[in-house]
């Protein structure tokens, strides 16, 4: 694609707690407005990287005024959109089909078909459900039980799907995902890398600040992880990185979401 010649770097950011502004933090929205002057100004590509659907991931961008990205991967990873020449997203086609074969024929309503009936866990609204996605809430302390059983019930059925679960941080709720094996946001990024036609390593900077974030965080490409992530988090990836030698890689940020995103970014131009 012709857009990868018009840029060297790309920002991939998650949104909620990490692009998006906190309440809590006014300084938030003035280091968005410096982060999208700078990401003009040094010609960086951006694109969101998300557990929202792609509506809600929209959504956001209008309503917290976020800089305008040229692709959002959106629902953890199983759908890649762009704009089409009408200003709608519409879904990655060559994304969609390589799902297809990853999936062997396991369509959405076969694997909803396959989990049985589990105490505290539910399916989430028809909206936040996509083609490659099926998602679950599930009670906080019966989360990791209910994840246990969907898996053991996945791998009777050899249904090839792999779980994420985490933890909405402003509701509580337990989230459970179910994926295409080996399919989460690092996957989705390094094939968007690729279909830009660069280097990864090279030419990506991910931020983020959750669970769903690590396989990206801990991916190969610069990483951010901003100063409002768990602590527990934060010491988990450094580990990860310390044990790869490849500190270099990840940058702890002090200040919180959107301001934390800026001071990575400027940490690695600085470089």
């Amino acid at each position: 694609m012709d857009i990868s010649n018009q840029t060297s770097t790309w920002l991939f950011s998650d949104l909620d707690g990490t692009l998006i502004p906190l309440d809590s933090n006014p300084q938030n929205n003035d280091d968005l407005k410096t982060l999208a002057d700078l990401l003009t100004a040094k010609n960086i590509g951006l694109a969101y990287v998300t557990g929202r659907h792609l509506s809600s991931a929209v959504d956001a961008k209008d309503q917290f005024d976020l800089p305008i990205p040229s692709f959002i991967i959106c629902d953890v990873g199983t759908t890649i959109a762009v704009q089409d020449p009408n200003q709608s997203w519409v879904s990655l086609c060559d994304y969609q089909q390589q799902l297809e074969l990853l999936t062997e024929g396991w369509t959405a309503d076969r694997l909803i078909e396959t989990i049985p009936a589990i105490d505290g866990v539910r399916l989430q609204e028809s909206e936040k459900q996509g083609p490659f996605k099926i998602s679950f809430y599930a009670q906080q302390s019966k989360l990791r039980q209910a994840t246990a059983l969907i898996r053991e019930t996945l791998d009777r059925s050899n249904a090839p799907y792999s779980i994420i679960e985490s933890v909405d941080p402003f509701t509580g709720d337990g989230l459970i995902d179910l994926l295409p094996v080996s399919v989460n946001k690092a996957y989705a990024a390094r094939w968007l890398a690729q279909h830009l036609e660069i280097s990864y390593e090279d030419s990506v900077i991910f931020s983020g600040d959750s669970g769903n974030d690590t396989a990206a965080l801990t991916s190969g490409c610069r990483s951010i992880l901003v100063g409002n992530a768990d602590r527990n988090l934060a010491s988990s990836i450094s580990a990860t990185m310390q044990t790869r030698n490849e500190e270099s890689l990840l940058y702890l940020a002090k200040d919180s979401a959107s301001s934390g995103v800026l001071e990575g970014v400027s940490h690695f131009l600085a470089q």
